[in-house]
């Protein structure tokens, strides 16, 4: 992935030493078929069965699953005894836990489960 790419996909709106920083620490060399395995027959999901309590988090400034995708999976688990919860955090890219603002996230989804 070039470094271009990763501004877009997942770090929008960081300062440019810490794209910079991130990128360096994170991207991998992959094949590119590795994230398409998830895509087939075995990895059909039964929305209206039953499942352990399911929080979607989204970031407002997501680029490579945006909020209202993150959103519209959300609303597809319709089964009546299960939790299921959406939470958008404002202001957020696709790496929000390494944004200043990570601690408050980490809270809310940490009392969340402390709930659930």
């Amino acid at each position: 992935m070039s470094f271009k790419h990763w501004q877009y996909t997942f770090t929008n709106g960081m300062p440019l030493a810490e794209q910079q920083e991130t990128y360096n620490k994170l991207v991998v060399p992959e094949s590119k078929t590795v994230s398409w395995d998830g895509l087939g027959k075995d990895a059909r999901v039964d929305f209206k069965r039953a499942h352990v309590p399911l929080l979607f988090v989204s970031g407002s400034e997501d680029h490579i699953m945006p909020a209202s995708l993150n959103y519209d999976n959300y609303k597809k688990y319709k089964h009546e005894s299960s939790v299921t919860d959406y939470k958008e955090f404002p202001g957020r890219n696709h790496l929000a836990m390494s944004q200043p603002d990570w601690q408050e996230d980490a809270d809310y989804i940490l009392s969340w489960l402390n709930s659930n």
